[in-house]
């Protein structure tokens, strides 16, 4: 018996492209940062907010220019320290790596799972 047999027709479904449109995960899939054979492809609401403040480009005049270079190096510096626990890919501090719907990872808080 598979999970929809036990449990029925789901009542909603809240797919990826649902979260991307809602603004609620970020594509990063073009850093091509990998873990584990897989993209991280998605950062939550939450995480892209709190790295934000450090992707800003000094130089520049207009205060929304991001450094995807930057993110690139800290997600590859953070995947160093990457941890397995609980059944959850963990990274400090506070972080992890949940497998998504589009074959990479998402990164998150736990909050945001």
């Amino acid at each position: 018996m598979n999970f929809q047999e036990f449990f029925g027709e789901p009542i909603f479904v809240y797919t990826d492209e649902d979260a991307m449109n809602d603004g609620e995960l970020v594509d990063v899939s073009s850093l091509k940062v990998r873990f584990q054979n897989r993209l991280i492809n998605r950062l939550t609401k939450h995480v892209w907010e709190e790295f934000k403040p450090f992707l800003i480009k000094p130089e520049e005049e207009e205060a929304d220019e991001i450094d995807m270079n930057e993110l690139k190096s800290i997600l590859q510096t953070k995947l160093q320290y990457a941890y397995y626990k609980g059944d959850i890919w963990q990274l400090p501090p506070g972080l992890w790596l949940i497998e998504n719907e589009v074959n990479g990872w998402t990164l998150m808080f736990p909050e945001d799972y």
